[in-house]
């Protein structure tokens, strides 16, 4: 399961006290053997609270916030999956948050999922939207509560450092329900996604839904990859965070 579970507002909390990042890094040792990365520490001081700050100001505090929530039978994991109920529906509601600190970042030419970010070399990466998008297609396809209801799931990339300005060419790249843009300077646009997706209501009940013991491939997949198979074609990789080298 997920590094660390708990609602939007107390990890506003934790965040203020200063004990987010050594729980994270403290069940981090525990569950992998081994230090999480310093950029890796860094990165969770300063993008989790600005999604949990953006989640209690649009009065979504008690929607549970499941950090560095692992992709099933993959080495992924998503920087926040929010669990809790759909507004209308009552239905549990899942959000898949990829979070980035970038402050800019540009489409690599003739290859539209991938974008090159200052700083950051020459290396190509994937477009936060068609990461997130890659998630959420692996959540729904090995978690069981979700098959044949995966109007439940939507996703989104949050580029907290970022305005829309600064990224405008990110947004040519086509989004649907399961992979959203957004920026600091779309927050609003942010807070109104989220609050269309999860009431105001404690999320522990969909967060539960999610236990280790609901995954498995879905019989849609089981069925492709047999397809796949007989066809002696090759699985697509679920997401490469350094695609390629631009130059």
């Amino acid at each position: 399961m997920s590094l660390l579970r708990m609602s939007a507002k107390a990890v506003v909390q934790a965040a203020g006290a200063g004990s987010l990042v050594e729980s994270l890094a403290t069940q981090f040792r525990f569950t992998y053997g081994f230090e999480a990365g310093v950029s890796e520490e860094r990165s969770w001081g300063n993008s989790l609270p600005a999604l949990a700050h953006a989640l209690v100001d649009a009065g979504l505090e008690d929607v549970e916030v499941l950090l560095e929530y692992p992709v099933p039978l993959s080495s992924y994991r998503v920087d926040a999956l929010l669990a809790g109920a759909h507004p209308t529906t009552g239905e549990p509601a899942y959000v898949v948050v990829e979070l980035k600190q970038w402050t800019a970042a540009t489409p690599v030419p003739d290859a539209e999922d991938l974008v090159t970010v200052p700083g950051m070399g020459n290396t190509a990466r994937l477009h936060p939207v068609a990461q997130v998008r890659r998630y959420c297609d692996h959540i729904m396809d090995f978690t069981r509560s979700l098959h044949g209801h995966e109007h439940r799931v939507s996703g989104a990339a949050f580029l907290h450092n970022a305005t829309d300005f600064d990224v405008d060419s990110l947004f040519d790249l086509p989004t649907d329900e399961y992979g959203q843009l957004f920026t600091a300077s779309s927050r609003g646009a942010f807070q109104d996604f989220l609050k269309q997706r999860l009431a105001p209501l404690s999320g522990a009940r969909a967060a539960d839904a999610l236990h280790p013991e609901q995954i498995a491939p879905s019989k849609k997949l089981m069925s492709v990859a047999a397809a796949e198979i007989q066809q002696r074609s090759q699985f697509n990789l679920l997401n490469e965070r350094v695609c390629c080298t631009i130059g």
